[in-house]
């Protein structure tokens, strides 16, 4: 699948998830140990910003650390996240770009982006009880990078657990989950 579409799709599937968030959602629990849900869509306003830096190579763009980038609520921040990574999906892809993960053409560092907020858009739908659908193409692409860019010894409990086991007959979507570590059932 071309980083793009899967952008384009992955994108959609966070829009309709943020856009069904309530104010009772803020603190919610969500299958990211250390982050509520207001914790984990400013990640994915992030994570998005930062990818379009690094994307870009323009890392004047990269957002400091504890950032919130939710303070006019969760549709606004993702929309400001999203116009970034999408932004720079338009840019030079096939430069070289270095990123905390080594030397890599600015597309990878989208499909990274894809993987993280598709995998997190799982994590959102499981904490606030929404229903989430993916192609198996942008499932099959997001496990294909993450197997690419998550060693071994990244899977300490802290940003990637080791894989969990799935249930048989699970949706690609469920076993991209386990694949990262999250409990599905």
């Amino acid at each position: 699948m071309e980083v793009t579409d899967a952008l384009a799709e992955t994108t959609g599937i966070v829009d309709g998830l943020v856009a069904g968030l309530t104010p009772e959602h803020r603190e919610m629990k969500t299958p990211c140990k250390k982050w509520t849900v207001h914790d984990l869509v400013n990640h994915m306003a992030n994570t998005s910003k930062a990818v379009a830096a690094m994307a870009s190579g323009d890392m004047s763009l990269m957002p400091g650390d504890g950032v919130d980038h939710l303070p006019e609520g969760p549709v606004n921040g993702w929309n400001d996240g999203k116009m970034a990574i999408t932004g720079a999906a338009g840019g030079d892809l096939d430069t070289v770009r270095q990123t905390p993960f080594g030397e890599v053409p600015g597309s990878m560092v989208l499909s990274v982006g894809v993987a993280d907020l598709l995998t997190h858009g799982w994590d959102l739908a499981q904490a606030t009880d929404q229903h989430i659908h993916a192609s198996d193409e942008l499932v099959a692409t997001a496990r294909s990078t993450w197997a690419m860019v998550v060693p071994p010894e990244a899977r300490d409990g802290d940003r990637f657990d080791a894989e969990q086991p799935c249930p048989e007959g699970a949706s690609a979507l469920d076993q991209l989950a386990a694949f990262t570590g999250r409990s599905v059932s």
